[in-house]
């Protein structure tokens, strides 16, 4: 059957089973049920699922897809709801059938018509598979990796760092986090059930290496896991971090110290470092850090009139805009944006454009991670050049934007 002879439904708490069996299918992983019912299940809304199942097929659920409630910070140091869309699935041998178009539909038309959050951000496995529906590549990361040798700069100020025992480190990384994460956009706020996820030891996140550890510094911390390793030459062993967080550059530079000069480890490895993190500015030789840059976070604007007055801008802008926007058609069409310090504001408009742009790269420079002047380069964004370059400084932040976890 196609996805137009399969109904798209709200799911229910009796479609769980069916739930994690999809999901186990269409990733190949198999996690163990505690894992899932401890860890998992309790951050989930399953109010906010949707699903399809084939009756040609024993009802099999074929499809499913996933809303949480997140709330992010903004330019601006504004913190507000965004829909985080997860737990996206297509059973193998259903699809390239349009289920998960069918699913996006649903999800998208649904926040705009029930007047829900104004903007909804997901991760991908695959990289091509969500520009289509208007997502914008809107936060990057960066895969980091130090070799054995790196070390700070001569006169970098650093303080003592000391390892902490989980049960007293927990409550107070997270009053950490919930002190930086309303300072840096793309941070997301955490309530109980991340936190404990983040935090477990449960072997399904330790991947062979050790229990969780945690180095505190008054302003910040760091939590990683040791890999242990042996060869002929010596100890070699690799320090997975999980994340750092600091209010202060002397509490980052503390942390990175501390972790460089690990005993027996050779490589200190980190898959959600920042894309504008300063530590390749404090090292001797910046060659002991590898980077590898990869596209993250991906934003929709599901109401543009809406989404626009969520973050401050560096710079007043006002021009007649023309945004396309095939998925969400009552975006589609020409508006002013008048942008400023304090918000924005969209309003319809029948004067000529003087930016044009799809509504999916109006997306990935909304929250300053992908610039404008980029995007005019590559022939994504067309009009007046003086209009574009000046749209790229009202988007444009000091620092790029950084999410340190997945959803």
């Amino acid at each position: 059957m196609s996805a137009s002879e399969l109904t798209v439904r709200p799911l229910s708490d009796s479609d769980v089973d069916d739930m994690l069996d999809l999901d186990s299918s269409a990733f190949g992983v198999d996690p163990p049920r505690d894992f899932l019912d401890d860890l998992v299940l309790p951050h989930l809304e399953l109010d906010r699922f949707i699903g399809a199942r084939d009756p040609l097929a024993h009802d099999e659920l074929v499809a499913a897809a996933a809303i949480l409630s997140k709330r992010m910070t903004f330019p601006g140091t504004v913190v507000h709801p965004v829909a985080g869309v997860t737990f996206v699935a297509v059973r193998p041998g259903w699809r390239r059938r349009g289920l998960l178009r069918a699913m996006m539909t649903h999800q998208l038309h649904g926040l705009h018509e029930t007047g829900a959050e104004p903007v909804a951000i997901l991760t991908t496995s695959e990289g091509a598979l969500y520009g289509r529906f208007g997502y914008g590549q809107a936060i990057g990361q960066a895969r980091l990796e130090l070799l054995h040798g790196a070390a700070l700069r001569p006169g970098t100020p650093t303080e003592a760092v000391v390892e902490t025992r989980a049960e007293r480190a927990r409550p107070l990384a997270r009053a950490l986090y919930e002190r930086v994460a309303p300072t840096i956009p793309g941070h997301l706020a955490r309530p109980d059930a991340i936190w404990k996820l983040r935090t477990s030891d449960h072997a399904e996140l330790r991947n062979g290496a050790s229990h969780r550890r945690w180095a505190m510094h008054p302003d910040g911390y760091a939590c990683y896991r040791i890999k242990p390793d042996w060869a002929h030459h010596g100890p070699n062993s690799e320090l997975v971090l999980d994340e750092i967080c600091a209010a202060t550059p002397v509490a980052r530079a503390s942390l990175w110290q501390y972790l460089m000069t690990m005993d027996l480890v050779r490589t200190v490895a980190y898959r959600h470092s920042w894309v504008d993190d300063p530590l390749r500015d404090l090292l001797i030789d910046p060659r002991r850090m590898r980077l590898t840059l990869a596209d993250h976070v991906w934003l929709r604007i599901v109401d543009l009139d809406r989404a626009i007055g969520l973050r401050a801008f560096s710079a007043p802008f006002r021009a007649v805009i023309e945004i396309t926007d095939s998925f969400c058609p009552w975006n589609d069409g020409t508006w002013v944006l008048d942008l400023t310090a304090s918000g924005g504001r969209a309003t319809r408009s029948a004067g000529a454009a003087q930016v044009r742009l799809d509504i999916a790269d109006l997306g990935g420079a909304f929250l300053g991670g992908t610039p404008v002047a980029r995007l005019s380069s590559a022939g994504r964004i067309e009009g007046d050049p003086a209009s574009i370059r000046a749209l790229g400084e009202t988007l444009a932040t000091p620092i790029a934007p950084w999410c340190p976890e997945g959803f």
